[in-house]
């Protein structure tokens, strides 16, 4: 990685909102399996250092944001790009439906 590279990236900012989903979903995991827990944490901050590099690279949804999918798991993360970082808004599980409201 250059200096030009760090220069592209943009700080991520997590909402409340988002820390107690994720806090919520890893410790139901960890109940019931432990190992995945931990690789479902590890597949988070991946997620997001490459929306670091590349906030674009979600699908659009609506309203602004955008979502990747978190690995194998079946969550979803919602997002939104500003000007000088990119916002994370919540994990949703997909069996909740579609319709993530912020």
């Amino acid at each position: 990685m250059t200096d030009d590279d760090d220069l592209k990236r943009k700080p991520i900012r997590y909402t409340l909102r988002l820390a107690e989903q994720l806090d919520k979903a890893i410790t139901y995991l960890r109940e019931i399996a432990p190992q995945q827990a931990e690789i479902m944490g590890k597949q988070f901050f991946k997620a997001m250092r490459l929306l670091e590099a590349m906030p674009g690279i979600g699908t659009k949804y609506k309203n602004g944001m955008r979502n990747i999918r978190l690995g194998k798991f079946r969550y979803n993360i919602f997002y939104r790009e500003k000007e000088n970082e990119i916002e994370i808004l919540g994990i949703w599980h997909t069996s909740r439906g579609t319709e993530f409201e912020e």
